[in-house]
């Protein structure tokens, strides 16, 4: 599994979780909205930092999103920390995850 492939597996994992809006996107994201109209078509995943284990340490992954008005932020970031951390258990169960949510934004 490539890197790409993780994070765009991992990206597909955090947008499915209920209360979500978005990934935080990117710089090469906010860019491409401010040129053409906003536009959130999932290819991008800057709201996702992904630092591969280094010896015997965990994953970091560091996860930036956007939720939704009617959704409580803590349990919408509970739940995205809790499906990567699932994820990562069943893709690297040779290793453990460390994930920081961060909701950045409501809309």
């Amino acid at each position: 599994m490539t890197p790409t492939t993780l994070t765009d597996e991992l990206a597909a994992e955090v947008r499915r979780v209920p209360g979500v809006a978005f990934l935080t996107p990117g710089v090469t994201g906010r860019l491409r909205s401010a040129l053409s109209g906003a536009r959130q078509d999932g290819t991008d995943a800057g709201g996702l930092r992904i630092s591969p284990p280094d010896g015997a340490g965990p994953w970091r992954i560091e996860v930036r999103i956007v939720t939704l008005a009617d959704a409580r932020a803590l349990d919408v970031a509970r739940a995205t920390g809790a499906a990567v951390g699932a994820y990562m258990r069943t893709a690297r169960p040779e290793r453990t995850a460390r994930v920081t949510v961060t909701v950045t934004g409501m809309v």
